[in-house]
């Protein structure tokens, strides 16, 4: 290896047509390939071995950073380092955070929790994540996650007015990034030390609106009477009669219904509570999804969405329905009228009416001892509560006086 330096000039290197190598010095040359091609390398001896480092081309690699590049290399040398396994190692790290972007560790999260979460809950979850992680932080790399990065997406859903769903964000955000850091994709928490209420504004808890039993006359007629989509009206009036939860009601299969015995099987994925709930359908509620039968009886579910007919209806559907209507009340909210007219009728019994709501016993120790679900029982309340419907809908309903067959 010649001791003389810097022997290359910028002219000469892009002057050079020959096939061969041209050395600069210390190591440093560059090679033209037959094809034409510049390429910077440099040879070097550590541990008795002879060793070669691929720099780059020229001229996307100018001279000067070939040398600056070679200077680097060398105080590496002089410390035992060696610099091809430094940079197979960074070429290692950026293909590894290329692969584990925010997005992907994001997406694996998700499908690790799906034993764990209802159908309801996963579509939430991946919902929330599209509209407000994915667009900013979704292509970064996790490992790149820092505190503010968290905060910064929180508050932006936050300064939206949506002060509810920023705080579910938040603790979705830091349940991702605790099972990332557990999982080794990261090595420091960066959501481990921040505190809802250190970050986003008081949320005042409210109920959602549900409608009063003296309500319930119009509401009935303005069912009946409803001008808007026929699949909207019959989703409001079977989730109406049956006390499901909205995703439960509008994720309804055909294959769900057991018409001869007149029961609605709801699997347990797209339950709350991750059990399977039978539901005792009234001679009401198989009539509104009788009512679907020329419009969906050909697609999956009851109550497909008309525009994406291989969807369900949302939510929000059904609430800017009772919008239509004239009401505040929400559609979750119809289940709280269910329970609160329910349980002041004293017709029932109060855990015949829980189990109707699909909610789980509090008490492990009575819940582990109390397996019945109370089927014949609440097939009696179901029919009860139709019939107080449709007598709320005529306004000649007396205390008492309902059948329940």
């Amino acid at each position: 290896m010649s001791k003389a330096n810097n022997k290359l000039t910028d002219t000469k290197v892009k002057a050079v047509k020959t096939s061969g190598k041209y050395f600069d010095g210390d190591g440093l040359f560059v090679e033209v390939t037959k094809s034409g091609s510049k390429l910077w390398r440099l040879k070097y001896r550590i541990a008795g071995a002879e060793k070669l480092l691929a720099i780059g081309g020229y001229p996307s690699v100018t001279l000067a950073q070939a040398r600056q590049t070679k200077d680097n290399a060398k105080a590496q040398i002089a410390k035992g380092i060696d610099p091809s396994l430094t940079k197979k190692s960074a070429k290692a790290k950026l293909a590894l955070e290329t692969a584990q972007t925010v997005k992907a560790c994001a997406e694996a999260w998700m499908r690790h929790n799906v034993p764990k979460w209802s159908e309801g809950t996963q579509k939430a979850v991946m919902s929330s994540f599209e509209r407000d992680v994915f667009p900013s932080l979704g292509n970064r790399a996790i490992s790149s996650l820092k505190p503010q990065d968290i905060i910064k997406t929180a508050k932006a859903v936050e300064a939206r007015g949506a002060t509810d769903q920023s705080g579910r964000l938040l603790q979705r955000l830091k349940a991702f990034t605790r099972w990332a850091t557990v999982n080794q994709l990261i090595e420091f928490n960066p959501s481990g030390d921040l505190k809802p209420d250190e970050i986003l504004k008081k949320h005042i808890v409210k109920n959602r609106p549900a409608l009063q039993s003296n309500q319930l006359h119009d509401f009935m007629m303005r069912l009946n009477n409803y001008r808007g989509s026929t699949v909207v009206a019959s989703c409001l009036r079977f989730l109406t009669l049956t006390a499901l939860r909205p995703s439960e009601a509008t994720g309804v299969q055909w294959t769900d219904v057991d018409f001869d015995n007149a029961t609605l099987i709801i699997s347990a994925s797209r339950m709350k509570m991750r059990k399977e709930h039978r539901v005792p359908l009234s001679k009401q509620a198989l009539q509104a999804i009788e009512e679907m039968r020329p419009i969906n009886g050909h697609r999956k579910y009851v109550f497909a969405s008309i525009s994406k007919p291989t969807t369900t209806l949302s939510e929000n559907t059904l609430n800017l329905g009772l919008q239509r209507m004239g009401f505040e009340a929400t559609s979750h909210g119809m289940r709280a009228t269910f329970s609160t007219i329910t349980n002041e009728s004293l017709n029932f019994r109060r855990e015949v009416i829980e189990h109707a709501l699909a909610h789980q016993e509090r008490n492990k120790v009575v819940a582990a001892y109390n397996r019945s679900d109370y089927f014949e029982e609440r097939k009696k309340l179901m029919q009860w509560w139709a019939n107080y419907l449709d007598a709320k809908a005529r306004q000649d309903f007396e205390s008492g006086a309902l059948a329940t067959n």
